[in-house]
């Protein structure tokens, strides 16, 4: 296996002599072709450790509980509901009359009062019929039985009005509610409290948070049990998030400069693509710098594969940041000659094949691709053979180089 590490090193070593003469010599012509034979293989020599990671990963996952439903799914509601709602019927009935009641008090009150007053009046007050106070406290007394019972149709209009809201669902929004109603949330959630406390709502509920009406008990369940398995996976999630900070604390600081260095590489790229203004070119480079971010997230994820990933990305990455920025001095020109315009079109024909390239990378991480790096190694000579790259050649290279 070192002695494939070494050829692979080596190959990488005259891949890159070949794009810094495409560079310094602004010839591009042949570049995209020899990238193709060679890149779209190369990338899977750092992918094997990858590759484990991710048959672990889909062993996890295969073992894993399903994923709890959510609230939404949960909530089924019912075309035909039982009853929930208390019958109005007689707190209608005794609103009316309460308001009957104290009207006929209030009336023979004022009535009373008024003929002692004229009686009184008649006679000079010779009758003695003064009555003291207690007209006021009956004209009160009415007043009060009228007020109450105006109060109750009011609030019995309102529940009308909550459970035309409601229609056939088992649970409203409370906002919705408060809205539907013109009334203000905190009103309408202590209204809501109170009916439900004098059972208007058979089986009312609020929810913990208090910003849902709930008219089921099994619905009400139903919500309690997705309430409890979101605070778990929340739980869960705090867990996994603290552990991943104790891990990039006690992270190998040599991982760590892998990461750093893809940080910057991502950056780099995203300069580069600020740089040109070009829309069809700047697409590719959007989707380049999306695909090689997303490879350096999984190697943060599992830090295991970074030896084997830094490796391919001493050499390819490096090698794209040039090529972007030989493009980027070669479109700043004022005059696009057709030396200009074929090399820009050669490096975007590059760009293409090095998506593909690193998009099969990324693929491998989430793919079980058992192949053999000595089998890589072996498909990248016979393909650089066939293009010219004979083996004497490759000597060659290295001894000029």
């Amino acid at each position: 296996m070192a002695r494939y590490n070494q050829d692979w090193e080596d190959l990488g070593r005259n891949i890159q002599d070949i794009i810094d003469r495409a560079v310094s010599s602004q010839d591009y012509q042949k570049l995209n072709q020899t990238i193709r034979q060679t890149v779209e293989r190369a990338v899977d020599a750092g992918g094997e450790a990858v590759r484990r990671v991710a048959r672990d990963s889909r062993t996890r996952t295969a073992a894993a509980p399903r994923k709890p439903v959510k609230q939404a799914e949960a909530v089924v509601e019912k075309k035909n509901l039982p009853a929930l709602y208390s019958n109005t019927n007689g707190k209608t009935a005794g609103g009316i009359l309460q308001i009957v009641g104290g009207g006929i008090l209030s009336f023979f009150t004022l009535m009373g009062s008024l003929a002692v007053a004229f009686v009184e009046a008649v006679t000079g007050g010779l009758a003695g019929m003064s009555l003291g106070w207690t007209p006021l406290v009956l004209l009160a007394a009415g007043g009060g039985l009228i007020f109450n019972g105006i109060r109750v149709l009011t609030r019995l209009g309102r529940f009308k009005s909550y459970k035309k809201l409601l229609g056939d669902k088992t649970h409203c929004a409370l906002e919705k509610l408060a809205r539907g109603v013109g009334k203000p949330l905190k009103f309408v959630k202590k209204e809501l409290r109170g009916m439900i406390d004098q059972g208007l709502f058979l089986e009312g509920h609020l929810d913990k948070e208090e910003t849902m009406l709930i008219t089921s008990d099994e619905t009400y369940r139903y919500f309690e049990h997705s309430r409890l398995q979101l605070e778990q996976r929340q739980q869960q999630e705090a867990r996994a998030k603290a552990q991943a900070q104790q891990a990039v604390a006690a992270r190998d600081p040599g991982v760590q400069e892998v990461l750093d260095r893809g940080d910057a590489f991502v950056a780099e790229i995203r300069r580069c693509n600020d740089a040109i203004p070009g829309e069809e070119i700047s697409a590719k480079i959007d989707r380049m710098e999306l695909i090689v971010a997303r490879i350096f997230d999984r190697a943060e994820a599992h830090p295991e594969i970074v030896p084997d990933l830094k490796k391919l990305m001493d050499y390819y990455l490096p090698m794209t940041v040039k090529l972007l920025n030989a493009y980027a001095d070669m479109d700043a020109q004022p005059v696009q000659g057709e030396t200009i315009q074929a090399s820009k079109r050669e490096i975007e024909d590059t760009l293409d094949t090095l998506n593909l390239a690193f998009e099969k990378l990324l693929d491998s991480v989430f793919q079980d691709t058992a192949l053999d790096v000595s089998s890589d190694i072996s498909v990248l000579q016979t393909l650089l053979a066939q293009e010219g790259l004979t083996e004497d050649e490759l000597t060659k290279m290295k001894k000029n180089h």
